[in-house]
């Protein structure tokens, strides 16, 4: 396993003791934890092009990791009322969907890099639930809220580009 596997792996793990230390109100250790496993996304990937390893399982992986670190992140915090759930919703099955779409994706052979609309709403993500896990002051809040809801329309934007692999495998 390449050093770059190992954090997209950590990425992929971490989502689930930050939803437990959500549930159980220990916010310094989700932040310091989801704050480490964010900056993972951007170092894996520098690591795997310095190395020549960026075309591997990577392409699929750091993209499902991603999701494995927002998705029950955002609904942690969702359940505990910091994150707003009509956005959160729309997050979520959007997610859901797209995960499904890539797996499909690479199952057939397509190999997909993100866009630059898909990175910068995966930014966007982070740095909202950054702000909602650290929510000391109102404005973190509202700015959280705020990078959320950019988030979820740059993912709704993006969505159209995943609808023709769906098309061909259900047509």
């Amino acid at each position: 396993m390449t050093i770059a596997n190992g954090l997209t792996l950590f990425r992929a793990v971490a989502g689930i003791p930050i939803f437990f230390a959500l549930a159980d109100a220990h916010r310094t250790f989700a932040l310091v934890l989801f704050g480490l496993a964010a900056i993972s996304d951007a170092l894996d990937g520098y690591l795997a092009r310095r190395a020549g390893t960026a075309e591997g399982r990577g392409v699929i992986l750091d993209p499902l990791a991603d999701k494995a670190l927002v998705l029950p992140t955002l609904i942690g915090l969702t359940l505990a009322g910091s994150a707003p759930l009509p956005v959160s919703a729309i997050i979520v099955v959007r997610e859901l969907f797209v995960a499904a779409v890539r797996v499909l994706m690479y199952r057939q052979g397509v190999r997909a890099h993100a866009s630059a609309a898909a990175k910068a709403k995966t930014a966007g993500e982070m740095a909202a639930l950054l702000l909602l896990i650290a929510s000391p002051s109102p404005l973190a809040v509202a700015l959280g809220a705020v990078f959320l809801t950019a988030a979820a329309m740059i993912g709704i934007l993006t969505l159209p580009a995943y609808l023709p692999h769906v098309r061909r495998r259900f047509t």
